[in-house]
């Protein structure tokens, strides 16, 4: 460069004056051009500024799907909130070196439609390093084909449908070269309908010492086979399933309601185990307290939801419901999540989506079930309501509070961040945060973490990139919010928590967990 530029002064003196000063100009001009250039390549370390060693930020995508509106719109928010949360403490934190990420939401619907949408559409980015979600079974199973067929790393804080990663479909253990993981790509958090059901029956039979049950199952998009599974593991331990009950759970039609309500009336159990939506199961506990029969109520997962509450008002009073999860009071490291997510969204300190509350002393204090010892197994019963809740009591509180608010739109977000570490256990109210939320944050933190080890010095997420977080996700072992954060070989997690929630002045308290794994 320096040798062109002295051979183009050299020509400039043997010119006339004319050309002479033509040729000063462009000199001039190529000076600063090289100068500019010289400059641009100082900064970049020595190299152009587009080649692979030059310093700039780069953009990864972490997806989530997830519930935004309808129904569970409010369980929805509080994920999208609790991921949120992750991505912007990485960013913050820089743990990614040279690479920003940013967060995608897609609005589920709830349905497996809005699913295989959702999909498609994150599928599509190339800078997708990995998704949280779905929160429903039914959406999964039409949305993981699309991200597995991707490369795409996806940890569902809550699919329990057994066989998305190839479980057996009953509690009898099956041999495991019998077993084949369906989709390579997918991993999830919480435990099964296999498990929600064998404890759900433990808690009714052995704990509560309920003899006759009946059923009413609300199809597929409550668990599917769940009712079937809870009566059968009902009817193991010793008690008597007075009837099995289809409907349709995602709706309240009256006459379902009311013919449900005739044959439980007619059957006279002393509990009645419900896997619909709140909405059905709402309408039917307003016809039980209105025409009987005066019987308690035990649900699944889909009546873990303030819509229930906010319907049923009183009458709900010591109806129980067995939720896959622990409550963050129960946790004794989730006191700095509860707190960083309480700052950024106060309204859920008084009753978030489902509102809960913790007992003095948490999920376990002392207490033992009036009826039969526990089995072994890590069983344990709180408060005296759990040998027995009855229906009706007085009303109590308030309403549910909405959940959080939010405005479901794809924002850029943050970086991987370092795992909470033990702490005291969170401070009362903290249960306003529904569960999920925090075993989505640590989806996204295995996600990111995962991204970490992989992503400093790539240009760009490619295949091989993705394939990479896919393996570092299954190798992973760290400290999170829920407990030790690690799935087998199958994608499924190393521990999990089956807890029963009484409503007590319409808030979901917890009386009993059991741990497995």
């Amino acid at each position: 460069m320096v040798g062109r530029l002295t051979a183009m002064l050299g020509r400039l003196f043997v010119t006339g004056p004319r050309r002479r000063l033509h040729r000063v100009f462009a000199v001039v001009v190529a000076v600063i051009v090289v100068l500019v250039a010289v400059l641009a390549v100082a900064l970049t370390g020595g190299s152009p500024a587009h080649g692979p060693s030059a310093t700039r930020t780069r953009t990864a995508t972490l997806g989530l799907i997830a519930p935004l509106s309808a129904d569970r719109a409010s369980v929805g928010t509080a994920v999208r909130n609790a991921v949120r949360l992750a991505v912007d403490e990485a960013n913050a934190q820089g743990t990614i070196p040279g690479w920003k990420v940013r967060l995608s939401v897609q609005d589920d619907l709830s349905r497996p439609d809005g699913g295989a949408r959702a999909a498609g559409t994150l599928a599509a980015d190339q800078t997708l390093i990995g998704v949280v979600g779905p929160l429903s079974s039914t959406v999964a199973m039409v949305a993981l084909p699309t991200l597995d067929a991707a490369g795409i790393a996806v940890i569902s804080p809550s699919n329990s449908q057994p066989e998305l990663t190839g479980a057996p479909s009953s509690a009898a253990p099956a041999p495991s070269t019998a077993r084949s993981r369906p989709y390579r790509t997918y991993f999830r958090l919480s435990g099964t309908d296999v498990l929600a059901a064998r404890d759900a029956a433990e808690f009714a039979v052995r704990a509560s010492g309920r003899q006759r049950i009946a059923v009413v199952d609300g199809g597929p998009d409550f668990g599917i086979s769940l009712a079937r599974r809870f009566a059968a593991e009902a009817a193991r331990l010793g008690a008597a399933v007075t009837g099995t009950h289809r409907v349709d759970g995602s709706t309240d039609d009256t006459a379902e309601v009311e013919q449900v309500a005739r044959s439980l009336r007619a059957e006279a159990p002393d509990l009645v185990y419900v896997a619909t939506g709140p909405a059905f199961a709402g309408k039917l506990r307003e016809e039980l307290a209105e025409h009987g029969p005066a019987v308690s109520i035990l649900g699944s997962d889909g009546l873990f939801d303030s819509h229930y509450l906010e319907r049923t008002r009183d009458t709900a009073e010591g109806d129980l419901i067995a939720d896959l999860g622990a409550p963050l009071s129960a946790l004794p490291a989730a006191g700095r999540f509860a707190a960083a997510y309480l700052g950024r969204w106060p309204a859920e300190k008084d009753g978030g989506s489902p509102a809960t509350g913790a007992p003095a002393g948490g999920v376990s204090p002392a207490g033992a079930p009036s009826a039969g010892a526990p089995p072994a197994g890590g069983l344990s019963v709180a408060g005296p309501s759990a040998a027995g809740p009855s229906v009706g009591g007085p009303a109590g509180g308030s309403p549910a509070a909405a959940g959080p608010a939010g405005d479901g739109e794809a924002r850029d977000g943050g970086h991987a961040v370092a795992p909470a570490s033990p702490a005291a256990s969170p401070a009362p109210g903290v249960d306003g945060i529904p569960s999920v939320a925090a075993y989505a944050y640590d989806a996204a933190q295995a996600l990111l973490r995962a991204a970490a080890g992989v992503l400093p010095g790539r240009d760009m997420v490619d295949e091989a990139a993705r394939a990479a977080i896919v393996t570092a996700v299954g190798q992973g072992r760290f400290p999170g919010v829920t407990g030790e954060v690690g799935f087998d070989a199958w994608g499924d997690p190393l521990t999990s928590v089956v807890t029963v929630y009484e409503v007590r002045g319409q808030r979901f308290v917890p009386v009993w967990s059991r741990r497995s794994g």
